[in-house]
């Protein structure tokens, strides 16, 4: 691990991480899953240009923006229900995490430094694939955390992160955050978190004007 990051992650009291395309490059997967859906549902056939422009955001939100896209209707909670059915029974297997996860989390875990997942995605999928890559037992169980339900927001926990978090009670500025969108990490600025590292991928490009430190997707 390069002495930069390490460094930056013992300054820190916390660390949060988004999940989809932060700790493994989920996007190709979902898109795929997506386009199967919506395309037996629907009879559209997803373009991934449009795609991009859905990444970071929940799913009740990118599907009021596709069928703007799109001119098609979406009933948002079956089409949700059969992604999450099919997500769970294929992604951890599918999808493997970034080789450098595991490694930041062990350095968590020397330092005593809570770890949390703080997610759009839904918590059942999540659990399912940090299980199977081998990372559930790096975090404590409150500690992962969904924002699916709507009851509050990212936001929300990166501006209170002590009323969040089990084990933290320090203050938003006390946080490191790694995070692969640049739309969520100008909210977490603005809500005082106190460094990013931003996890870089084709899908982000100019996400380096944001972060203290940049660590690739794909490869170290």
């Amino acid at each position: 691990m390069e002495k930069e990051l390490r460094q930056l992650i013992g300054s820190a009291r916390a660390c949060i991480f988004d999940f989809d395309g932060t700790v493994a490059d989920t996007e190709t997967f979902h898109f795929g899953l997506y386009q199967r859906i919506l395309g037996r549902r629907c009879g559209v056939t997803l373009d991934w240009p449009h795609w991009l422009h859905y990444i970071g955001r929940t799913d009740p939100d990118f599907h009021r923006m596709m069928e703007a896209d799109y001119g098609i209707t979406i009933d948002s909670e079956p089409v949700m229900k059969e992604y999450f059915s099919l997500l769970e029974a294929e992604e951890p297997s599918a999808v493997q995490p970034y080789p450098w996860v595991k490694e930041v989390l062990q350095v968590c875990r020397e330092q005593s430094i809570p770890a949390s997942i703080l997610s759009s995605g839904n918590r059942g999928v999540i659990c399912a694939c940090l299980k199977a890559w081998g990372l559930y037992g790096y975090f404590e169980e409150a500690n992962i955390i969904s924002v699916s339900a709507g009851i509050f927001t990212k936001p929300d926990v990166f501006a209170e992160p002590a009323r969040y978090l089990k084990g933290f009670d320090g203050t938003s500025a006390d946080v490191l955050l790694f995070e692969d969108s640049i739309h969520t990490i100008e909210k977490a600025l603005a809500c005082g978190i106190g460094a990013v590292a931003g996890v870089t991928h084709k899908y982000n490009q100019g996400i380096e004007t944001y972060c203290r430190i940049c660590i690739e997707g794909e490869t170290r």
